[in-house]
């Protein structure tokens, strides 16, 4: 149809306009030279004994994904663990037979260019056997406990209600002494336990309301300790 009078009439783009736009939009899709990496997960949550799988996503300036042309090299930067293989986009972590905190870092390389990624590894255990969890736990479950090494410092354990997770400083003089015995390494952690389970359960109550508590559920955890 015809343009109003006085008005222009539109002009279709010519198709080699079109077709040169086409490589144009291609070439800013197409991501630059390597500038910065990220690990998923950032951080974990692993039992003793089990493998948890990560990735390392290279990036550009504008954090679009490098696809190819990116060497990816992986290592267990602190704390215990191994790999199920130490290159390539994803690599399996296979958690050490004790509890503890692990650094696991991916090194990536393009040409010239390099950077690094971190996810921070929290490696659990358990403490008693599962029925007598639900029981405490009404179901929830018992936290799972794993260490932290802060000698010098006065705390002995501490509660991370987002992961419930007990923290032990597996630091201090008194962890270090019951440490010389498995047995009484085992009630120490179970007294931790009973410890950060009642203040976290009974807030507000009085001390010896508390100190009655911890002596409950004490002697009931350590009947059913694993």
């Amino acid at each position: 149809m015809a343009g109003l009078a006085g008005e222009p009439a539109s002009t279709p783009a010519p198709a080699d306009a079109m077709a040169e736009a086409e490589p144009d939009r291609e070439f800013f899709d197409y991501p630059g030279p390597l500038y910065s990496a990220v690990v998923s997960p950032a951080s974990a949550v692993v039992k003793v004994g089990a493998d948890q799988g990560f990735r390392c996503i290279p990036r550009d300036k504008r954090r679009r994904t490098i696809e190819e042309g990116a060497t990816i090299r992986w290592r267990v930067l602190e704390g215990e663990g191994s790999l199920l293989g130490e290159t390539g986009e994803i690599v399996t972590f296979r958690a050490p037979g004790e509890p503890g905190l692990a650094i696991l870092q991916a090194q990536v390389s393009q040409g010239e260019l390099s950077c690094t990624a971190e996810s921070r590894v929290t490696v659990t255990e358990t403490l008693l056997e599962k029925e007598a969890e639900e029981a405490i736990g009404r179901g929830k479950g018992l936290p799972g406990y794993t260490f932290l090494r802060t000698p010098g410092e006065l705390w002995r354990s501490r509660y991370d209600q987002k992961n419930n997770l007990i923290i032990i400083n597996n630091g201090h003089r008194d962890y270090v002494f019951a440490a010389q015995k498995p047995a009484r390494k085992l009630k120490y952690i179970s007294r931790l336990y009973a410890k950060e389970l009642v203040l976290a359960n009974f807030p507000g109550f009085d001390a010896p309301e508390l100190i009655e508590r911890v002596i409950e559920l004490s002697l009931y955890t350590e009947e059913h300790l694993r």
